[in-house]
């Protein structure tokens, strides 16, 4: 089974498990796919995070292949007049990092891959040179392509027009970019040609150094149980495994079976939960290798035991009693995730990105790539809010080398050994929680993996002090009880795109669901 994002990246993965390949392969050629089909989410310019499980060992390995920033990258890089200007990070040649994908690709097919690299990243290539405009690429372009630079523009706006839907749109700089690739491995990505263009159009703010001297990391992944499954997720420089087992030790102690599913009382529990998660995201992280950030308290049952006993049932806790970063006074909907299950049993789950629609709107000359504006991701100035509304404090400020927080949350559940659910979700800092409701939808509210899926989400990140819900995801009287309890409510457009994998425990059928908010695929055989 593979589901992701895009139609034309889930069959390419479809085929390469055909061909004898394994959940690795299929996870390789998925994500070089998802590079030419969605230029908005996710590419050779960015990173992403991958959670492995390998069926015979029963080993669970995490690799992050996160953007790092470059050497002359430092603290107030973002500051005008001592105030943080977001158009810096967000937007030209400051606000990109050093890319990590392909090197994180080729490390995961030198630990798993069983086919060769080359056919992988061929299969890729030959699906991403013609891409045919979706009303999503259409709807992208149309607010976004205003920003591009000159290269970005030749390819997506032919003859300086917006496309139409259904145009192909010819990317053969970003075929031969991949055959280079497929050919030479990361070093057709690393030095040569592309990293020449790609220090061209970052002005040198990434040097030839910076892109040579990058290397993925295997660590360890962040652990937890929940009602008797074993849950893996990233690890830090992500946020997101440490808090999805954070907010699943608060609730593991509720009968949300019993209160039911988007009742009061239930949406009051996962608020709660969730904005005790996010102060200490604030207050706590960064990258790991730069500071020291406390694990295994905040994934500790004693630190869930000490938030649960803050929690009244009647009442919600003031976020401003909450203690978190020191504050100063959009959602995206873009990165992308893949879910993969082979016939042995092994499961890939990958979160990718490279940040905002189409990153930095930066395309290096004559490659294809659109590079990354990862650099928002840290903090311009502690107590700052960043794109998504996050705010961070020093942990997480801007240092050469040093790897952006993310919420990314490639995630893998197992039942006794054997994978349960392989899941998670694009989204920013709705991300963690997403990824959370779909694990609880499956284990709390018996759902199958396209009502898992399909539901109506909420969302509570500690500040904006607000809880987020769906537009028409709850019921009016709903609202009002919850109102009534202290919550402030805000309606907003549908909320991530989940793709995940359920496997039914007893027969090892696989249940497979594309998010049907966005445009992907479940396939499998």
């Amino acid at each position: 089974m593979v589901v992701s994002a895009h139609p034309d990246a889930t069959l390419i993965g479809v085929q390469v498990l055909r061909r004898g390949g394994n959940a690795v392969d299929a996870a390789v050629a998925v994500s070089f796919a998802l590079a030419g089909c969605e230029p908005y989410s996710s590419g050779l310019g960015g990173g992403g995070f991958f959670i492995l499980f390998d069926s015979d060992s029963g080993l669970v390995q995490s690799l992050d292949a996160r953007e790092t920033a470059p050497a002359s990258a430092h603290r107030d890089m973002y500051l005008v007049d001592g105030k943080p200007e977001s158009d810096l990070s967000q937007n030209g040649p400051l606000a990109v990092g050093v890319p990590g994908l392909v090197a994180g690709l080729w490390q995961l097919h030198q630990q798993g891959g069983r086919l060769p690299w080359s056919d992988l990243v061929m299969a890729a290539a030959r699906t991403v040179k013609g891409l045919k405009v979706s009303p999503m690429l259409h709807d992208r372009l149309s607010y976004k392509s205003e920003y591009f630079n000159s290269s970005a523009r030749k390819v997506f706006l032919p003859g300086g027009v917006l496309p139409e839907v259904g145009t192909i749109i010819h990317q053969d700089d970003l075929f031969f970019t991949m055959k280079s690739i497929a050919e030479l491995g990361p070093e057709a990505f690393y030095s040569g040609p592309v990293a020449d263009a790609i220090v061209s159009v970052t002005n040198s703010g990434i040097t030839r150094a910076d892109l040579e001297n990058y290397e993925p990391r295997w660590r360890k992944p962040i652990h937890g149980r929940y009602r008797g499954l074993d849950v893996y997720s990233m690890a830090p420089p992500s946020s997101g495994g440490v808090h999805l087992i954070q907010m699943l030790n608060i609730l593991e102690f509720f009968d949300l079976r019993n209160s039911g599913f988007g009742s009061a009382f239930t949406v009051h529990l996962l608020a709660e939960a969730m904005k005790f998660a996010y102060a200490d995201r604030s207050r706590f992280w960064g990258d790991t290798d730069f500071v020291q950030v406390p694990v295994q308290r905040l994934t500790g049952l004693a630190h869930a035991d000490s938030l649960r006993n803050l929690i009244d049932l009647q009442r919600a806790y003031p976020e401003n009693k909450i203690i978190g970063a020191e504050l100063s006074d959009e959602e995206s909907l873009e990165t992308t995730h893949l879910s993969i299950v082979d016939a042995d049993g092994n499961a890939v789950a990958a979160t990718l990105t490279i940040n905002l629609t189409f990153g930095s709107c930066l395309m290096a000359p004559g490659t294809g790539i659109f590079m990354n504006n990862e650099m928002d991701d840290f903090v311009a100035a502690p107590g700052s809010p960043n794109a998504f509304g996050l705010v961070g404090g020093e942990a997480n400020s801007v240092a050469p080398g040093k790897r952006p927080l993310s919420s990314m949350t490639p995630t893998v559940v197992l039942q006794d050994g054997r994978v349960r659910m392989v899941t998670g979700a694009p989204g920013g800092s709705k991300i963690i929680t997403t990824t959370m409701q779909t694990i609880i939808n499956v284990v709390d509210h018996q759902m199958d993996a396209l009502q898992a899926v399909s539901a109506p989400r909420v969302h509570h990140q500690w500040y904006p002090r607000l809880l987020y819900f769906e537009k028409f995801g709850l019921s009016p009287d709903t609202i009002q009880i919850l109102e009534n309890m202290g919550h402030r409510l805000e309606s907003r457009s549908p909320m991530c795109n989940a793709q995940i994998i359920v496997v039914d425990p007893d027969s090892g059928l696989l249940h497979g669901a594309s998010d049907s908010r966005g445009m992907g695929l479940a396939s499998g055989f």
